[in-house]
């Protein structure tokens, strides 16, 4: 059946909106577009931890490819937990390096300067690849264990304000917390009988 102009332009709206962009030529045909947001095949060294200091460290292997035929400007990255969408801070250059003893990383490996510029330029077939190293200054829930994986979503926006997203497993790392006793207690005040999604931002 044919579709009016108006039932195309709700269709787009859908599906933008669901976080399938799309791009609609002048015979209102749509076409997918956009970034391909993955983990880097092969052995996984994707880490969530508790740092020293307080807060939680996130490193992240990644491969973010465009896949659409046109220039796209990337302008920043979130990331979703189960537990809710902290505040990120990315890690510096020219040693990405946690507080001690947390992780260090060498520059050559680290992607984190894609994210820290006001836009950063990937041309169609371009791609990323690398670790994604930041901090934030939420918890881990107590309730999640040492050692075991945990899902997290990688969110990437562009200067369209275009969404592209990919899902990771990551090995939860609870040294330092279990290294520091009183850090649990710590914990524990600070959080709510129920825990609450902080409000997201990038």
């Amino acid at each position: 059946m044919k579709q009016t102009k108006e039932q195309w332009d709700a269709l787009l709206r859908r599906l933008n909106d669901s976080g399938c962009p799309v791009l609609r030529d002048r015979g209102y045909k749509i076409a997918p577009f956009g970034l391909c947001v993955e983990e880097i095949p092969g052995m996984n060294f994707n880490r969530i931890f508790d740092l020293k200091r307080g807060g939680t460290g996130y490193a992240i292997e990644v491969l973010v490819r465009n896949d659409s035929n046109r220039p796209i400007d990337i302008v920043g990255c979130q990331i979703k937990t189960p537990w809710g969408t902290p505040r990120l801070s990315l890690l510096p250059p020219p040693r990405y390096s946690f507080p001690k003893p947390g992780p260090s990383y060498e520059d050559h490996i680290v992607i984190n300067r894609h994210f820290a510029r006001r836009k950063s330029r990937l041309q169609p077939g371009d791609e990323i690849e690398g670790m994604l190293v930041a901090s934030s200054e939420d918890w881990i829930p107590l309730e999640i264990s040492h050692f075991t994986w945990t899902e997290a979503t990688l969110r990437v926006f562009d200067t369209r304000r275009n969404t592209f997203s990919g899902q990771f497993r990551l090995l939860v790392d609870r040294r330092d917390l279990n290294a520091h006793g009183s850090r649990s207690q710590e914990i524990a005040s600070s959080q709510p009988a129920s825990i609450q999604v902080p409000r997201e931002g990038i």
